[in-house]
């Protein structure tokens, strides 16, 4: 097999290739910052700078997926255990915690809170052990200081207390919530062998149902883009977004799905079959109507079936929204600007703007780009303009001082002329930049071998 990452623009153009070992079992990756992205297998987590190619290896190994925990500057991943119970021997998942040089700061067992009759019943086994929880997702709320950790083969995730270790509660099969399918009926089962849990706002999670080992309807091969709102007082949980992929999407393994800046969601089919037959990957983003904006389909050659594990969509600059007039009069013009950050994350990261009128730089700030991709707005007030045409923009920068005035798509200025009669603006129009969806993707790309 050979293991890469690949950064690719929207039309799937390779603009960074990494080439990995032949030996290395991928586990996941995630973007740490503006420049470098994590990545790890059961022997090592990498740190891979792509601007420098410069690679720092962290000096501890893991499991299907490593959590960044900004708050104190550790990594979260998963390990396994062997724990035998009556005779017979259970595959246990640990959540690992280390820090930045490799030293294991503790670990908890989901023997603390995952029972052997929550076994699946269609024999998952690795060796002779039975694969009891076979997690595959674990993400750290810094506002709760919580760990969620999605359990694969129990159809259920779990809210885990940080500091004490302890589970607050589960959800899904074997959890604590009465739950609700998309049109409000009750169900014992919202999701089946799933992955990518991921926390998207205070009460949301997405998730990519991969629908395998369907307890309802084992032929059932229907992979899901989901979101799963949940009421902590209520108990109660619901699918409140869905998309239902065609039969050809269908992906007993792997998968991810992400909530994009523009409301559409990013999925990953990484694995897919159809009738038994493997077609390679699908990468889709879809809008609120379930439309398809978006579409990779991985070719498939003779000899070779091309996978991908995990994939993120990025911006190299901030994203910035074209400026909307807020309220104007003859004394002043109110301007509003939507940032975000360039990628997405589980923290705030800090950077800066600058508004320009012409070439007259009117104002710098600091700004906090939101957690999990949101917008923050900026505001700016112009008085005592004449009769002129103006240029008015902001350039947004980032952690590591990349410029969104730097992109080709671009959005942030705009020219405005005003009326002679009070102030009035009689015109106004882009400067420059077109829509905000575009970006680039890093993924993580397997090309495995057919017989």
């Amino acid at each position: 097999m050979d293991r890469r990452i690949l950064i690719t623009n929207m039309t799937n153009d390779i603009i960074i290739e990494k080439d990995l070992p032949s030996t290395s079992v991928l586990a996941d990756i995630e973007i740490y910052n503006s420049t470098t992205v994590i990545f790890g297998d059961y022997a090592t987590t990498k740190m891979w700078n792509f601007e420098t190619d410069i690679m720092v290896d962290l000096g501890f190994g893991g499991h299907h997926d490593i959590e960044i925990n900004y708050l104190y500057d550790t990594f979260i991943t998963l390990g396994i255990e062997d724990v035998e119970i009556e005779g017979e021997t259970y595959i246990h998942d640990l959540i690992n915690e280390y820090s930045i040089n490799g030293t294991l700061i503790r670990s908890i067992s989901t023997q603390d809170f995952v029972d052997p009759s929550s076994v699946c019943p269609f024999e998952n086994t690795v060796n002779v052990s039975i694969d009891l929880t076979h997690a595959n997702s674990v993400f750290f709320d810094e506002e709760e200081e919580m760990i969620y950790i999605n359990c694969r083969n129990t159809n259920t995730f779990h809210k885990i207390d940080y500091e004490t270790g302890e589970e607050i509660w589960g959800l899904g099969e074997y959890g604590d919530f009465t739950m609700f399918d998309i049109y409000g009926n009750e169900r014992d089962y919202l999701f089946f062998h799933a992955h990518s849990l991921e926390k998207i706002d205070g009460n949301r999670f997405l998730l990519f149902d991969n629908d395998f080992h369907n307890k309802t309807n084992a032929i059932n091969k229907q992979s899901r883009l989901i979101e799963i709102t949940f009421d902590e007082v209520t108990m109660e949980a619901q699918v409140t977004r869905e998309w239902n992929s065609p039969s050809e999407y269908f992906s007993p393994i792997w998968g991810d799905c992400d909530l994009l800046p523009n409301g559409n969601l990013f999925g990953v089919f990484g694995y897919t079959m159809d009738e038994g037959t493997e077609t390679g990957s699908k990468l889709v983003e879809v809008d609120t109507d379930g439309d398809i904006t978006w579409l990779f389909e991985s070719s498939t050659e003779e000899e070779i079936l091309y996978t991908i594990y995990k994939v993120e969509r990025f911006r190299f600059t901030p994203i910035v929204s074209a400026p909307s007039i807020t309220t104007h009069s003859e004394e002043s013009i109110d301007f509003e600007w939507k940032i975000r950050n360039n990628f997405k994350s589980n923290t705030d990261f800090e950077g800066k703007y600058h508004i320009y009128l012409d070439d007259h730089l009117l104002l710098s700030e600091e700004i906090v780009f939101p957690k999990y991709w949101q917008s923050v707005d900026v505001n700016y007030s112009l008085v005592d303009l004449t009769e002129d045409t103006y240029d008015i923009s902001i350039i947004v920068e980032d952690e590591s001082g990349h410029l969104s005035c730097d992109s080709a798509f671009y959005t942030g200025s705009y020219k405005f002329e005003l009326d002679p009669n009070g102030g009035n603006i009689i015109s106004l129009f882009l400067g420059i930049g077109i829509p905000i969806l575009a970006g680039v993707s890093v993924a993580v790309l397997i090309y495995v071998k057919r017989k």
